[in-house]
């Protein structure tokens, strides 16, 4: 079993590095941005979207953490929206390091999640994933998330 707790700062920032490393590798691998520019771009975003870091109103960092240890098996970051008389969470990024993955962790996080959204009245809960995250796909399709949209892509040059 796992719990949330808020991230420490100290957490905060190895959640942050990883998670800027993981959305550049996965812009460049679709074909989004090029490598040279994969740093800039990430930087514009994460000043757009967190221009207070861990601190930035209605943005949410946890750490995941084994109950019985209280070792850090990953990080969850969603973000709270309002508009048009709804409430929705976006998830931003969850991450489950690799000595804790295939244990149940995301899906216990998420179930997690959603008790709080339901709490704070939020209706719905959104998220991106990379093509080719099979096993976040299987993860989310489980918990019943659906698809809303599909982009695609080919490279021809």
């Amino acid at each position: 079993m796992i719990r949330l707790a808020p991230m420490t700062e100290e957490q905060y920032e190895a959640f942050a590095e990883i998670s800027a490393r993981d959305q550049m590798e996965g812009h460049v691998r679709e074909g989004r941005w090029k490598t040279e520019e994969a740093e800039a771009n990430m930087a514009k975003l994460t000043a757009q979207f967190l221009p207070e870091g861990q601190s930035t109103a209605n943005h949410f960092f946890y750490a995941i953490e084994e109950e019985d240890t209280g070792a850090l098996a990953g990080g969850l970051w969603y973000m709270l929206a309002e508009g048009e008389g709804t409430r929705h969470f976006f998830v931003v990024d969850i991450q489950i390091y690799e000595a804790y993955r295939r244990r149940g962790y995301g899906t216990q996080a998420f179930l997690a999640m959603e008790d709080q959204a339901r709490d704070m009245g939020v209706t719905t809960i959104a998220l991106h994933l990379f093509a080719d995250n099979h096993p976040a796909r299987a993860m989310y399709r489980k918990l019943g998330y659906a698809g809303t949209d599909t982009s695609m892509a080919k490279q021809i040059g």
